[in-house]
């Protein structure tokens, strides 16, 4: 062992009582940082002035989805809670990634439906959330089946070619 470490295993032994404490509130920190600035990447932060949901109750609800929000720094992968009824798309983070995501719920007359994205390996439907905001959400194909079946003839027409 050299003397580095031994000096470093040294001050741990006798600032262990400070060390756990210390670790997890910067772990913490760290945690609810990250969650807030993929919030305002992704453009969730901007939906929430507009759409931010008190009820958190809608009829369908599908746990642990994914979609992507505006760039790569907006991939959620299965931490999304999505409801849909006639009325609108609700969409919330699990609990433990919550921190700068407020749960939304945005009526189907602020959605607009693109046309199917094809990729490498899967096909995606894009939404554009808020009229005035148009945050795109792209989504797998059988979870917008399963929002559009939800909706039922609230589901937004569906633009040609875009």
């Amino acid at each position: 062992m050299t003397t580095n470490e031994s000096s470093w295993l040294n001050w741990l032994s006798n600032h262990s009582l400070y060390f756990v404490p210390t670790f997890a509130a910067c772990f913490i920190a760290l945690w609810a940082m990250v969650g807030f600035v993929i919030g305002q990447i992704s453009g969730w932060a901007v939906l929430s002035r507009r759409f931010r949901d008190r009820a958190a109750y809608h009829s369908y609800q599908w746990q642990f989805e994914s979609a992507r929000m505006r760039t790569l720094w907006g991939n959620y992968h299965n931490v999304l809670k999505f409801g849909a009824d006639e009325t609108g798309l609700y969409m919330s983070v699990l609990l433990p990634f919550r921190v700068g995501h407020a749960p939304l719920f945005i009526p189907w007359a602020e959605i607009r439906v693109s046309s199917g994205i094809r990729g490498l390996l899967f096909k995606s439907r894009r939404l554009l959330l808020g009229r005035q905001e148009s945050i795109p959400l792209l989504i797998s194909v059988p979870l917008a089946d399963k929002i559009k079946s939800a909706a039922s003839q609230a589901w937004p027409v569906e633009a040609i070619g875009s």
